[in-house]
């Protein structure tokens, strides 16, 4: 946060603002988009931007990040070097040691660009168009200007990429912010209250559209402004462009992080979707827009048009296709239309067709009546595109009494004679030939020849699947067809239903691409009112099927219920058998124990009677010795008789001591059982500290618990106690020392083993049985944490 982050796009922008045209960017292979809107800055500023060929890459993220009009040269890596030396010597070659034809060469050029294009370069800076125009020169391996201009008549693709060079297109979202406020208070409102009131779609045309941004922010104005309303709103926006890479790249939708950079946060969220590091525009606003390939000079307009944005397009064209393209836009706009131009450019070559509504912002307002469609620009025969096979193998023609009409007249004069619906188109979409029956089917109004056939469509016709019909036809050379288009009918209430099948056609003899498509157009209403009455009775017997089976499965649902509660209550029923057994079980067992404690009883109560019994007896014999004691006079009879009740009676004491260890043993042998079964340590020390008794669990967890261990007062075994900070608890404090004693205590402590600390719990209550004294202690080891 305290510094810089290192940056691609930072250091191209500084660069660009430093050395504007003289700067040369090389994007090479790489991850990521940083570097992508440095370029375009580059571009934008004139400069030159090398980009290595993104098939070749061994990352080709960041070189297939870029804009394709951001872009100058795109070449493999060991290229790249020899171009650079190129383009630096022949941009810094002096004057004085350039070729004296050179600047010959080049005005030539620029006339033949103006005579065959219409673009009109003659009030560019010298410098920068030979700046410019080397770096073509350099792509293509030119070694002078005629060179280049040889191979740009045999590489009609080329001439895209040299005026895209020329023109440095500059483009961003919102552009000009005030013009696009101007727009979202004053004229999209109007434009769209209009289509709601007259319950039509809402129709805008962005000529010259470069990359998409300035169409995509139409589109996000507009969807603003519907709101909740614009997936209902029926809105099309025609974004077009003579380059149709840039086209492609619009369609895309597509974007780094920094072309961004003139959206709020907000408008990024709602209109955007982030993914690796790039931004892609969401379908809400995508589907507005329809992307296309439009040359101004030579194609048809878009009809029924309510604005049409055309910014910084035509200062580039000559006055004569400046009036074309402003009457082509008079002809698409309805009436009360909008247009808008960029700052430097005017509306004044078709005056009496507009009406200036906003000076600063250049924003017109179609006025007066309808006209014809302006003609196409005079332009003479492209050659033939040498490096693309699959493009058109028909151009336009000169004029009406030119030597290639004559067929196309007499082939619709053959087509009209036709009863079914026929329309030829070449690779252009452009009708070269249409009967009358066409016509009526497809409502086709005017000339038509020579238009784009989607465009001249009516709007309810789906003209991306006639496209994709048509484009199939070319690309498979075989017959394909539309689906069911519903049109409307103009002359009865109503619908009707057609299919195009289109046909390619090859001019006899030859083997190669069809140059044009022939396509049939077919009325099925009929067929298509069959087969949705057929359609209508099958629904119903489907309906009918489904209600049927919708029953049967009730029917099957509840039959599967009610089996479900037999079985659950049979369920019940063993469970409740199975605890009856049990508790029968359980009383006869019960039972069973008090009839054997009754006999134990019994033999107790036998027991203690016969011993009462061998007690009288007992003492009815002493009772007897004593008389006879008594009675004797002698003394030596008598010390006789009493020794030898002595003898007796220690006799009865040995046998009675022998028989009290042997019951001690058992009571000793019954408790060492007891306390091996339980799972805590068990310790009895002796008034003096020695060992009583211990068990198993404590032998073997401290060790040394022995009978008569003399160090168990002192220490667990091996083990030294701690206390809970892990300090030797004092003698006395001992678990051991405290029972010794005959205390009653809890208290807890630890010891170390195998390398860790084991925590343990003692419990100790005294021992008093007579001459015994002492204490037990229950030592129980606590868990971890």
């Amino acid at each position: 946060p305290q510094r810089p982050k290192p940056s691609v796009d930072l250091l191209l922008r500084s660069a660009a603002g430093s050395f504007g045209e003289r700067l040369i960017a090389v994007i090479l292979s790489g991850t990521g988009t940083d570097g992508a809107e440095g370029a375009r800055i580059v571009h934008a500023a004139g400069g030159t931007v090398i980009v290595q060929n993104p098939e070749t890459a061994e990352f080709a993220q960041m070189p297939a990040s870029l804009a394709p009009n951001a872009v100058d040269i795109v070449a493999d890596l060991p290229e790249i070097g020899r171009i650079l030396g190129e383009l630096v010597s022949s941009v810094e070659m002096p004057a004085e040691d350039r070729p004296p034809d050179e600047g010959r060469a080049l005005e030539r050029l620029l006339e033949y660009l103006r005579e065959r294009h219409g673009v009109d370069f003659g009030g560019y800076k010298r410098p920068t168009i030979r700046r410019r125009l080397a770096r073509r020169m350099v792509a293509v391996g030119a070694a002078d200007i005629e060179e280049y201009r040889r191979y740009l008549e045999t590489h009609p693709e080329e001439y895209r990429q040299l005026v895209n060079s020329f023109l440095i297109k500059v483009t961003e979202f919102f552009r000009d912010p005030e013009l696009f406020e101007y727009l979202r208070q004053e004229v999209l409102p109007l434009l769209i209250e209009e289509a709601r009131r007259e319950g039509r779609s809402l129709r805008i045309w962005s000529a010259g559209c470069a990359t998409g941004e300035e169409a995509y922010s139409l589109a996000m104005l507009v969807s603003e402004l519907l709101g909740d309303e614009a997936g209902f709103f029926d809105v099309r926006i025609f974004a077009t462009d003579l380059d149709e890479d840039a086209v492609n790249f619009a369609r895309r939708g597509v974007y780094p992080e920094g072309a961004l950079a003139g959206l709020s946060e907000e408008q990024v969220r709602r209109y955007f979707v982030e993914e690796d590091g790039q931004y892609q525009v969401k379908k809400q606003v995508r589907g507005m827009i329809v992307f296309g390939e439009h040359d101004l000079a030579r194609r048809s307009p878009f009809p029924r048009i309510d604005l049409v944005m055309s910014r910084n397009v035509l200062i580039y064209f000559s006055p004569e296709l400046q009036r074309r393209a402003l009457l082509l836009f008079a002809y698409s706009l309805r009436d009360g239309g909008y247009l808008v131009l960029g700052g430097a450019e005017t509306a004044s070559p078709a005056g009496d067709l507009f009406e200036q509504r906003h000076r600063q912002h250049k924003v017109y307002v179609r006025k007066g009546e309808r006209f014809l469609m302006p003609p196409t620009v005079p332009v003479s025969p492209a050659p033939p595109r040498m490096e693309r096979p699959d493009g058109p193998r028909f151009h336009a023609v000169p004029g009406p009494q030119g030597e290639e009409h004559r067929p196309r007249v007499s082939e619709e004069g053959f087509l009209s004679q036709v009863p079914v619906g026929l329309v030829v188109v070449d690779r252009n979409y452009d009708v070269r030939a249409i009967n009358a029956a066409a016509r009526g089917l497809l409502q086709v109004h005017g000339a038509a020849v020579g238009e784009d056939l989607l465009h001249s469509l009516p709007e309810e016709v789906p003209y991306a699947e006639v496209r994709r019909a048509i484009d199939a036809a070319f690309r498979e050379g075989e017959a394909a067809a539309t689906g069911e288009i519903a049109i409307q009918n103009a002359r009865e209430a109503g619908q009707r239903y057609l299919r195009l099948v289109c046909y390619p056609r090859r001019v006899a003899g030859d083997r190669g691409p069809a140059g044009t498509v022939m396509i049939v157009v077919q009325e099925v209403t009929g067929a298509v009112a069959t087969r949705k009455e057929l359609e209508g009775r099958l629904e119903e017997l489907r309906t009918e099927s489904e209600r049927l089976r919708r029953e049967s499965e009730a029917e099957a649902t509840r039959q599967r219920l009610q089996n479900e509660r037999l079985l659950e209550a049979n369920r019940r029923l063993e469970e409740a058998n199975r605890e009856l057994t049990r508790i029968n079980e359980d009383l006869q067992s019960s039972y069973e124990d008090a009839l054997l404690s009754t006999e134990e009883a019994q033999a107790a109560t036998e027991e203690v009677e016969t011993l009462n019994e061998e007690l009288q007896a007992t003492n009815e014999e002493l009772e007897t010795l004593n008389e006879e004691l008594q009675a004797t006079v002698e003394e030596l009879n008598a010390t006789n008789e009493d020794l030898q009740a002595r003898g007796t009676e220690l006799q009865e004491l040995a046998r009675k001591h022998e028989e009290e260890r042997r019951e001690a043993e058992k009571a000793r042998m019954r408790l060492e059982a007891i306390l091996s079964g339980i799972s805590d340590a068990v310790l009895a020390v002796g008034f003096s500290g020695e060992v009583l008794f211990s068990n198993e669990i404590f032998r073997r967890t401290f060790g040394d618990g022995e009978p008569g261990d003399p160090d168990a007062g002192r220490k667990l075994g091996r083990l030294l106690p701690l206390d809970e900070e892990g300090r030797p608890i004092p003698q006395e404090q001992t678990p051991q020392a405290r029972a010794s004693r005959g205390e009653t205590f809890e208290m807890r402590f630890a010891a170390r083993a195998g390398g860790g600390l084991r925590r343990f719990e003692a419990r100790g209550r005294p021992i008093d049985a007579g001459d015994t004294a002492g204490g037990v202690v229950v030592i129980r080891e606590l868990p971890e944490g």
